[in-house]
Order: structure tokens, then sequence, then C-alpha cells
């Protein structure tokens, strides 16, 4: 006698997806003494809007990678961030988890970072509250939707 599965074929494959998917977060290092500082009241919105914690997902192709954005200051032009990522979701690229103090400049309401790799990111407020962010090396994008975080 053969007894069939609470669930068909398409349930299976779905829970394997979402918990291949879950296995596949990672951790993203942060340091502990990540202040933040308030920003000018004078400053333009487009501007100390970009002040916080933000979290998201650099999305290339089949790869993903979790990312936090703090913007510890602001001025009119420019900001100093630390900029951290876990690890890959899959073995097409060897990078481990880790974090960076930079300065970024904004212009225009882009908040833009050079890695030492010279590797941009690019990051835009959208009216929804969230950031738009292009990472871009060696001619390839990665994209990604930043959501303010209270942690």
């Amino acid at each position: 006698m053969r007894i069939a599965p609470p669930f068909g074929p398409t349930a299976a494959l779905a829970a394997l997806l979402f918990m291949s998917a879950c296995a596949t977060t990672s951790t993203v290092p942060v340091p502990a003494n990540a202040a933040i500082e308030t920003p000018d009241s004078a400053l333009p919105a487009n501007v100390k809007g970009f002040s916080g914690k933000w979290t998201g997902t650099w999305i290339h192709s089949q790869t993903r990678m979790d990312h936090v954005l703090i913007v510890q200051s602001v001025t009119a032009s420019s900001a100093k961030v630390i900029y951290a990522w876990g690890e890959p979701s899959n073995n097409y690229i060897n990078i481990q988890p880790g974090s960076r103090t930079m300065n970024g400049t904004i212009k225009d309401g882009v908040l833009s970072l050079t890695h030492p790799s010279g590797a941009t990111a690019k990051y835009t407020l959208k009216a929804d509250g969230t950031l738009d962010g292009v990472y871009t090396s060696q001619g390839f994008n990665s994209t990604a939707t930043l959501k303010r975080s209270t942690s």
C-alpha cells in the first residue's frame, strides 16, 4: 500500500525553493559602534533622508547578497557610511562577508560610493521611503531596494 504525502509535487517544489532561499540568507557583519548623527535640520530632505541604517539584498543574475548601508553622517555634498555585505547565495563569486567605512558624495539626490577596487554603488531616495541601489563592477550591474531599519 502506497501512502501519498499530504501535499502535491507543486507544493513540495515550492517548499524546497523556500527552504533553499532561507538557507542562503547570511548575517551581515556590522560594527557594534555604528553611531548615526542627527542631520542638520537646514539640509534639504533629499540629503538628510539618506541618514540612518538601510537593509536590502544585492541581486545580479542568479546571485544574491545581503547588504547593510549605515549612513552615519551627511553634509550638503558628502556622507560617511559603513558599507557591509553578507555571503553570496552561490559559489560563482568568492567573497567573504565584511564591512568598511567609506566616504561618499551626494549630488542631485544620489549618494555615490567608490570602492577601493573601482566598483561604484549609487543610491537614490524614492518617494516610498526606500533606497534604490545600483552596484557597478567591471561593467556588470547589481541592483537592490533597501528599506530603513529600526534595529
